[in-house]
């Protein structure tokens, strides 16, 4: 018998890959279970009590946080995997994320625009 090893290569592909899907799965499952930020605040948090457009930021975001609404605030130094899987370049930056921690809505710098955006979308969260 004559063993045909592109097709056992290929079995052997879709096998890993139905693993690796499957763990994806396992892991956003526990993400969800243990509670993804539904908003990610990157900042010089040390600027929060300044009267700039970055603290109006920044306390608009705590005060969602004091509405109930789950946040999670990192520092602009902050070496957290969180920063480069949202690809965070610029500070301020908020993040809106849905249920399965996908980006729904994302605000970068401190102009009035953006600082009415972000309260706009804040006051829309449940």
């Amino acid at each position: 018998m004559k063993i045909k090893w592109p097709g056992i290569v290929a079995v052997a592909m879709v096998a890993i890959a139905i693993i690796g899907f499957k763990g994806h799965q396992k892991r956003t499952a526990v993400a969800v279970k243990e509670g993804i930020p539904r908003v990610v605040l990157v900042a010089d948090l040390s600027e929060a009590d300044s009267a700039d457009a970055c603290a109006d930021i920044i306390r608009s975001v705590r005060e969602a946080r004091a509405r109930g609404i789950q946040v999670e605030e990192l520092n602009s130094d902050n070496k957290s995997e969180m920063l480069s899987h949202y690809r965070v370049l610029t500070t301020p930056t908020v993040l809106i994320l849905d249920r399965n921690g996908q980006v729904v809505s994302r605000f970068e710098g401190e102009n009035s625009q953006t600082v009415t955006a972000v309260r706009t979308q804040l006051a829309q969260l449940r």
